[in-house]
């Protein structure tokens, strides 16, 4: 398996988490989001399915849809999980850190 299938393998794996997280704590300021990141699993799912043909492509169109999606204004940088307790804030917060410094470091 060559290194861009890797990528889309873990890119699969961790836009999917993406997706369960936002919409688990969806507002409606962030649905055009969730959309994009649904997109993005779609287009890495069927990637997988056609032998990861044109991954390469494919990888750059996420690098494009994710440099959207954590815009410096009103993209998913700006996205939070609110709780009231700040400790439980934090740990809330804690997946949708992970996955966004995950995704950067595959993407950058």
């Amino acid at each position: 398996m060559g290194s861009n299938n890797l990528i889309i393998d873990k890119l699969q794996n961790l836009f999917s988490e993406l997706s369960l997280v936002l919409v688990a704590n969806r507002r409606g300021d962030i649905d055009y989001h969730i959309s994009e990141v649904k997109y993005v699993v779609k287009i890495l799912n069927e990637c997988k399915k056609n032998n990861y043909t044109d991954s390469g492509n494919i990888i750059n169109e996420i690098k494009s849809i994710y440099n959207n999606l954590y815009s410096t204004r009103g993209g998913l940088s700006d996205f939070f999980i609110w709780k009231a307790d700040f400790d439980e804030r934090i740990k809330a917060n804690e997946p949708l850190d992970r996955i966004g410094d995950e995704i950067w470091k595959i993407l950058k």
